[in-house]
């Protein structure tokens, strides 16, 4: 009978703790707990949720890259002849090291030069420098001359992009005897400054398809019975026949959001009222770290099916930089299709 009353005077004296502490509080003027932060105290912690190391890493984006060739150098004056073959060597070689440019070795260009009949003296302007930037695989060129005013050497680079003929121009003196590493080294700095500024002005980007169709819809609006188009142009990346063809698509579909009807000849008996053949090539130009550049050329004829008269003969090279040399090759072709998209609607609307 104690044993019980006991028990019972515990449970009495544990059941009023709360409202003594309670009471206690209110005197001293703490406000109450409220029931849900008492709730919420009473509960475990967890710890904050981290994203699982098993979920893959986001996929970097491609960075901004260059492949820059720095051609010969022209000197007027004997002490600058031999400069002009030092410069050049000295900035590449320290151009090499900058993270956003490729350098195209010098006998790559010395063998392209040699193809273009420019040799060490020639001098390249816009006009060629589509041509020797496709022979290297080159985006931008630098090129320069030096030459002396009363006692001192000036080195004038020139620095050309092949895809855009964009221009821009940084120079350097040195006294007649002074040192040659220093000033090729402040040029290729600053030449170097350039294109990482510069750069975007400097190449051409592959358009985005529904830029492209934007930019000629004006072109075929209000016209009626727009022809009808067949493409078909053979592919060939890193020298493997390319199932894929990425120029023939880029066409395609930039002549059906136009309005053309693109027809597939080899699926059906329907002969088109123009016929687009060409061929696309591929190849690897040069690799940097995990970045690879890919050089290309598109060519394509389009001849009319009724009276077989050429509506046009066009050709596009390009270079283009990606992670692996297929993909490269496919931007880059997929680049020069695109320009051609571009030239073959105008001849097309041209002829109508």
């Amino acid at each position: 009978m104690k044993k019980a009353n006991l028990f019972a005077m515990m449970l009495t004296a544990s059941a009023l703790l709360p409202l003594a502490a309670h009471a206690q509080d209110k005197a001293a003027g703490a406000a109450p707990v409220p029931q849900a932060m008492m709730q919420a105290q009473q509960k475990p912690a967890t710890a904050p949720v981290t994203e699982s190391a098993s979920e893959p890493a986001a996929e970097q984006p491609v960075q901004h890259s260059y492949t820059v060739a720095v051609l010969p150098f022209t000197a007027s004056g004997s002490d600058a002849k031999d400069m002009a073959d030092e410069v050049p060597i000295l900035m590449n070689a320290f151009m090499s090291a900058s993270p956003d440019q490729m350098m195209v070795e010098r006998a790559d260009v010395d063998k392209a030069l040699s193809e273009v009949e420019l040799g060490k003296s020639g001098t390249v302007d816009p006009e060629t420098a589509a041509k020797v930037g496709h022979l290297v695989g080159a985006q931008v060129l630098v090129t320069g001359r030096i030459f002396p005013v009363q006692r001192d050497l000036i080195i004038v680079a020139k620095i050309i992009g092949v895809e855009t003929g964009r221009t821009y121009g940084e120079t350097v003196s040195l006294p007649a005897r002074g040192n040659i590493k220093d000033a090729a080294q402040k040029l290729s700095d600053k030449v170097s400054a350039i294109i990482s500024k510069q750069g975007e002005t400097l190449i051409s980007r592959a358009k985005d398809k529904e830029d492209v169709v934007a930019k000629l819809r004006p072109l075929v609006e209000g016209m009626k019975n727009l022809p009808s188009v067949s493409v078909t142009i053979d592919a060939m990346n890193m020298d493997r026949t390319d199932t894929d063809t990425s120029a023939q698509t880029e066409i395609a579909w930039v002549l059906e959001k136009l309005g053309f009807t693109v027809v597939d000849e080899l699926a059906t008996n329907k002969k088109a009222d123009i016929d687009v053949t060409g061929s696309a090539m591929s190849e690897f130009a040069m690799r940097k770290g995990n970045l690879v550049s890919a050089k290309a050329r598109v060519e394509i004829k389009a001849v009319n099916h009724a009276d077989g008269k050429v509506v046009l003969i066009d050709r596009e090279p390009t270079v283009a930089v990606d992670l692996s040399p297929q993909a490269a090759g496919k931007e880059a072709q997929a680049k020069a299709a695109s320009a051609l998209a571009e030239r073959l609607v105008k001849a097309i609307v041209d002829q109508r």
